[in-house]
């Protein structure tokens, strides 16, 4: 059995790194640069840490979903089978609000990873 840090607690250590010691010896015009690799890398952390359980709870919710519009059951549980259905309009009337909901979902659980200090009310 291997006790070295995994992904997320590596590019936790990288950005520290990255921000404490080396951000202050940066010449001003890098700073934004080495910002947006930090915020990157903050970003990639998250989702290393989070992906199987957001890959579970997102297919959940599209198969809920696809179950109550009565779609092919052997369809995947995909956000592309989700395009697909929107884009061919073979999501009735009655099912809008519904996925509406969903995506708002879907998009509120990608925010959280990506951007959550947006979710926060703290963009500043």
């Amino acid at each position: 059995m291997i006790n070295l840090p995994h992904g997320p607690e590596l590019l936790h250590v990288a950005r520290r790194t990255l921000l404490d010691e080396l951000l202050p010896l940066l010449p001003p015009e890098k700073v934004y640069e080495t910002r947006m690799i930090a915020n990157a890398m903050a970003i990639a952390a998250r989702e290393l840490a989070q992906r199987d359980a957001a890959e579970k709870e997102r297919a959940t919710r599209i198969r809920a979903f696809l179950q109550s519009i009565a779609a092919d059951p052997h369809r995947a549980a995909t956000e592309e089978t989700l395009a697909v259905l929107i884009k061919e309009r073979r999501i009735g009337p009655a099912a809008q609000e519904p996925l509406h909901e969903l995506l708002t979902a879907l998009t509120t659980a990608k925010l959280a990873i990506s951007n959550p200090k947006y979710l926060s009310g703290n963009q500043g």
